[in-house]
């Protein structure tokens, strides 16, 4: 993936994600590219604010016509990443799938 693409993917997430918790701040803290079990690669950029942490990670699909996101959130409270909601990232975009947890 090329410098261009990752800005324009990191920005995207940035502003689904403070769509999601208008009240905090995020700052961008890590992006890595690691295989799967199966030998796959799969991207995860994790951000953070002062009450929480969040990790959006991306897996390609045969198809290829859009990536599955999975949305996951870290806490004070809650120290392991749980999945929040997934999402799909179609050209340039996240759209959200469903809601696995909500408050």
């Amino acid at each position: 993936m090329d410098e261009k693409t990752t800005q324009a993917r990191q920005a995207s997430c940035l502003s689904f994600i403070t769509t999601l918790f208008p009240e905090e701040t995020f700052q961008f803290v890590e992006q890595q590219t690691l295989p799967d079990a199966f030998g796959h690669t799969g991207t995860h950029i994790t951000f953070k604010s002062a009450l929480r942490e969040l990790k959006l990670s991306f897996v390609s699909q045969a198809h290829s016509r859009f990536e599955r996101v999975f949305l996951a959130e870290k806490t004070a409270s809650s120290p392991f990443f749980s999945r929040m909601m997934e999402a799909t990232y179609e050209e340039g975009q996240l759209y959200i799938h469903h809601v696995l947890k909500s408050d």
